[in-house]
């Protein structure tokens, strides 16, 4: 009899979600804390991010762009990061960023991780519709596909290697990252979707999970938006003019009762993200 190891090396990564899932954070959670701990905190909210298959990220608000920074450097994969993320001051403690282990972010020789056809890889050159592009390996490789010189992009290693979309590509393949000037560029962003607002004083998860999740299904598209320690979003939204039960297809309190006096951002984040990952059970 065959036995199903749950510690093996390799295995095939996980397919792209069929309702997507979005993560609107403010551009302040981490504004006056120390540096070091705060980047660490990111990096495992990246995780986070990538263990519920979150795809796009938007971060609205003023602040300093360390969330921003963290988050992309962590979605990178690390062997193109020396090409793609220049020095800069906020990322001065990226060593205490743990690994992503993402599906594009492909083990070592040794290591342990998913494994798969596609690669990241940056275009070195392009000429004739065929590339040149680092893809982690020994040595750049020749790809059908022109693109431009610097630019990130999927290759597809089977077969003649080319550049392929990313709507190509069968599996999650992180999380993209883009910047709002404050909460109310944020919603208009996401018209389109089902919008969910995380606050205490919201209603109680379980007494809408079920059409929360009809609803979510029908639309195929969820955005979930978290306040800060200090302010929520009832309080983020009243300095913009904004009413959020108006704003909010849903208003949810993730936590009733809950233990702490605060819940972080990034506390609240994934709660947010296991408790929608189980109500949509797909």
């Amino acid at each position: 009899m065959s036995v199903v190891s749950e510690s093996e090396r390799h295995r095939k990564p996980p397919p792209r979600p069929t309702i997507k899932r979005c993560v609107v954070i403010p551009a302040s959670i981490f504004v006056g804390e120390d540096r070091r701990l705060a980047t660490l905190r990111l990096g495992l909210l990246a995780r986070y991010l990538a263990i519920f298959r979150v795809e796009e990220v938007v971060i609205f608000g003023k602040g300093d762009t360390l969330v921003a920074e963290v988050l992309r450097y962590a979605e990178t994969p690390p062997y193109l990061r020396r090409r793609t993320i220049p020095l800069h001051p906020l990322l001065r403690y990226a060593g205490v960023v743990p690994p992503l282990q993402s599906p594009h972010h492909p083990p070592s020789v040794k290591g342990r991780g998913f494994v798969c056809e596609y690669r990241e890889g940056i275009v070195l050159g392009s000429a004739g519709g065929y590339s040149v592009v680092d893809v982690g390996l020994r040595e750049p490789i020749k790809v059908k596909g022109a693109s431009k010189v610097g630019e990130r992009v999927i290759v597809f290693l089977d077969g003649e290697p080319r550049i392929v979309s990313r709507s190509e590509v069968p599996y999650y393949w992180g999380y993209s990252i883009s910047t709002a000037p404050d909460l109310r560029g944020a919603l208009n962003i996401f018209r389109d979707y089902l919008k969910i607002a995380t606050s205490r004083l919201g209603t109680h998860l379980r007494e809408v999970s079920g059409e929360l999740a009809l609803k979510a299904k029908e639309k195929s598209k969820v955005a979930l938006f978290f306040g800060e320690r200090e302010k929520g979003l009832f309080e983020l939204a009243a300095e913009e003019g904004l009413d959020v039960t108006g704003e909010f297809d849903y208003v949810v309190n993730l936590v009733p009762h809950q233990g702490s006096f605060t819940i972080r951002t990034e506390e609240a984040v994934p709660i947010a993200l296991a408790l929608l990952d189980y109500i949509l059970a797909e």
